[in-house]
């Protein structure tokens, strides 16, 4: 497919204190042989475990990849998968197709199990990027993670299980497009109703009507912060200085008096050190790199950093997605997120930040 038709992106967002029609749990996936787990936060392992074996009639999963190393914490989850589709429930698999040339054993087996299917996606020059599932059609999981087993052992991620059916339709409704690669012929309209979940998509130009661009949800959050900006990203860039949305945004919130704290991980500050040592020296804007330790088990290849993308204003909304922030994952890329003010979901998100912020990991830049 050409670019105006495949190099889409999407975001989800929740407004609201708390809803009797939506339940919510914050999730976490924490490095082994580190102190970054937060108390009472379920591990996502446990959670997709439980949502995939309670899955009764669909299980519809949308993935950048899957990469499995047999016997590691990936496996039961896959093993999960196919037992679902051998007791009859309808799978249906979507992933990048890019890297489906570099990882393609697990989505060939679950496509070759009974009652599942495994298609590819093509978004021209950038990725499907987005990490979903939804199950029976109520239910889905939105966060950082990968189906990868170094995601669930050796990586800092994030995610939220939702239960929401306005959201969880309007979720399907894209993973519908995406599995029918992009096709815009019978677009479906996301359901009027309450503003909580309020779905959004990006880019712009390729919104259905009535659908809002996800950025602008994410920079309101920080224009409007009175007092605080806390933000967890695997990479933040600037792209060169050709996308400065965000940075300026941060930039214009800590100039007001807000206190804007950044964590990124190391390895951001191989490909984007100038726009890192520059925010870090405005005023109000204090910015730390996370470096994981290595495992004792040896050294693990794309793993043991933080890869969480989150923001937290005042204390009282949060965003949760997918998007890496620089600009084709906002652009070009397929990514999802959540922004809500779930006050569990707020207190919870804060204790995930203050204790990366607070360890033996993050240090000033």
């Amino acid at each position: 497919m050409k670019y105006g038709m495949a190099l889409w992106g999407l975001g989800l967002v929740l407004n609201f204190s708390s809803s009797a029609a939506s339940k919510m749990e914050l999730v976490q996936s924490v490095p082994l042989e580190t102190t970054l787990a937060v108390p009472g936060l379920r591990d996502a392992q446990e959670v997709w475990l439980e949502m995939i074996n309670g899955a009764k009639t669909t299980l519809d999963i949308e993935q950048f990849y899957i990469s499995e190393q047999k016997g590691e914490a990936l496996t039961p989850v896959l093993d999960a998968i196919k037992a679902a589709g051998k007791r009859g429930v309808k799978v249906r698999l979507l992933v990048d197709s890019k890297f489906f040339k570099t990882y393609p054993e697990s989505v060939n087996e679950i496509g070759a199990t009974p009652s599942c299917e495994a298609r590819t996606v093509d978004f021209g020059d950038a990725v499907q990027h987005a990490k979903f599932f939804v199950v029976d059609g109520e239910v889905t999981f939105i966060g950082s993670q990968n189906f990868d087993w170094r995601a669930l052992s050796h990586i800092h991620e994030i995610g939220i299980r939702i239960e929401d059916k306005g959201l969880t339709s309007q979720l399907l409704s894209v993973f519908e497009r995406d599995w029918n690669k992009g096709d815009f012929t019978k677009p479906t309209v996301a359901s009027k109703g309450t503003k909580d979940p309020l779905f959004v998509s990006a880019p712009q130009p390729l919104n259905p009507a009535g659908i809002a661009y996800s950025l602008p949800e994410i920079l309101s959050l920080i224009k409007g912060a009175k007092r605080t900006v806390r933000v967890e990203v695997m990479e933040y860039s600037t792209d060169k200085g050709h996308w400065k949305e965000l940075d300026n945004a941060l930039r214009a919130a800590a100039k007001r008096g807000v206190r804007v704290q950044i964590l990124v991980d190391e390895s951001n500050l191989k490909k984007a050190k100038a726009d890192m040592t520059a925010l870090a020296t405005v005023e109000n804007v204090e910015l730390k790199a996370v470096t994981i330790p290595q495992f004792s088990g040896g050294a693990i290849a794309y793993a043991r950093l933080i890869h969480s993308k989150f923001l937290i204003a005042d204390d009282a909304k949060v965003w949760i997605g997918t998007e890496n922030w620089s600009e084709s994952y906002f652009t070009k890329c397929r990514d999802v997120g959540v922004v809500t003010a779930d006050g569990e979901i707020v207190k919870n998100l804060s204790l995930v930040f203050e204790r990366v912020w607070k360890s033996d990991y993050a240090a000033n830049l």
